[in-house]
């Protein structure tokens, strides 16, 4: 009467067992795929970093050649540039060399004309003048003097000689062998007055010489005219002989 019921149970129990079989294999199956897809994630997760590594790289190398790019770009520009600024300064080296030629002869021209005048002129610190224009000649032809320096001391020359007419000066200079004080006027007249203040005179540009004055007005506006010229009196207006130089008709 039994029988069945212990086949039922003894059946359940087997059952159970090759179930309980089946649920671990099908559990080993899943852990498996579990730790198959884990790995599998381990790799797209490396594989998702290095692709983001790679991209940033990427980006950074872009952004790199663009900024090369660019700096070579304004290299171009600036060896442009360049080329111009040398065509431009080999231009200018033809232009100074051609300058120069043109400006030597002037030069040498201007400083005949400073003789020419120098030697028309009143005698007035005749030796000063004279000096400076040899020193212009000497220094044409001195090499470690350059153009544009040679130009300026003869510019100068011509400015100490153009100032000559709006001042009056007196100093001490000799007319033949004696000394004298020399009173000059601009460069319209030139007086003498001997050491001793005895004798006076002046120079008459008509006759190219010397001539005395005996007049005592006139030798008294000398000596005041020397005094004002030192910087010893006070400015006056003074009447003075002088016999300009007649032009030519």
């Amino acid at each position: 009467m039994f029988k069945p019921l212990n086949c039922l149970i003894l059946f359940a129990f087997i059952s159970s067992g090759l179930f309980a079989s089946d649920l671990d294999k099908s559990l080993d199956v899943i852990q498996k795929s579990n730790n198959t897809l884990k790995s599998y994630q381990k790799k797209i997760d490396k594989n998702e970093n290095i692709r983001e590594t790679l991209f940033d790289q990427y980006k950074q190398k872009t952004a790199q050649l663009k900024n090369t790019q660019k700096y070579n770009e304004q290299l171009e520009k600036i060896i442009v540039s360049q080329k111009e600024e040398l065509q431009s300064m080999d231009q200018q080296l033809i232009d100074i060399e051609q300058t120069k030629k043109n400006i030597y002869p002037l030069m040498l021209e201007m400083i005949s004309s400073l003789k020419v005048l120098i030697k028309s002129d009143t005698p007035f610190l005749l030796q000063e003048r004279e000096d400076r224009v040899k020193r212009l000649e000497d220094s044409l032809t001195k090499a470690d003097i350059k153009t544009n320096e040679k130009f300026r001391i003869i510019l100068e020359a011509f400015k100490i000689e153009y100032d000559y007419a709006k001042t009056i000066e007196a100093y001490q200079e000799k007319i033949g062998n004696t000394s004298y004080n020399i009173l000059r006027l601009g460069r319209v007249a030139l007086y003498y007055q001997s050491l001793d203040l005895k004798n006076y005179g002046y120079f008459n540009k008509e006759t190219n010489k010397w001539e005395e004055i005996t007049d005592s007005t006139s030798k008294s506006n000398i000596r005041t005219a020397i005094k004002i010229a030192k910087k010893q009196g006070n400015v006056t207006l003074l009447n003075l002989p002088f016999l300009a130089k007649k032009e030519a008709k």
